[in-house]
């Protein structure tokens, strides 16, 4: 793939993964549950995006009342993960442009640019695959858009390690 396609397709996936993580972020915070994200037993985006575990301290909430970590402590930061993923991809489109133009962003050279980029996808595959784990084996449910979510985000990183 020549890079102005490759760039093009960076900047469509992460459009479309912001566009998910807001509706992920407004389901989060809507009061009423949704019946649109609800397929069968297995699948209920309402359990999986008003979870504990779906808040930036969801991590230390599942050290805290999952493993044990009494001692971890717990903050309280109402902040969906989703919200994190919209400033992940505008960020990632912002860097795409520069890197593509050969201009530095906020005063970073395209190289430095290009390791962040992948820095922020392999730690969005992590952070990914643990919040699968969450719905596996500790919610028994899953979320459709979560699931899309991530199929979004491993399609980006894979966009994205090629880069020089």
């Amino acid at each position: 793939m020549n890079s102005k396609k490759r760039f093009r397709w960076i900047r469509i996936i992460a459009v479309l993964a912001i566009i998910v993580s807001s509706f992920l972020v407004y389901q989060h915070y809507k009061i009423t549950p949704s019946k649109f994200c609800k397929f069968g037993e297995s699948f209920d985006c309402g359990i999986v995006n008003k979870s504990p575990y779906s808040t930036i301290d969801g991590i230390l909430y599942f050290l805290h009342f999952d493993l044990g970590f009494s001692s971890v402590p717990l903050f309280e930061l109402e902040i969906p993960v989703s919200a994190i993923g919209i400033l992940i991809f505008l960020l990632i489109i912002a860097m795409s442009y520069k890197i593509e133009k050969n201009r530095p962003f906020l005063g970073l050279k395209p190289k430095k640019q290009i390791k962040i980029m992948k820095s922020l996808m392999a730690l969005s595959i992590v952070f990914a695959l643990y919040l699968v784990y969450i719905e596996a084996f500790v919610l028994l449910f899953y979320c459709i858009y979560c699931l899309i979510l991530d199929a979004l985000i491993l399609t980006e990183a894979i966009l994205i390690k090629d880069l020089k």
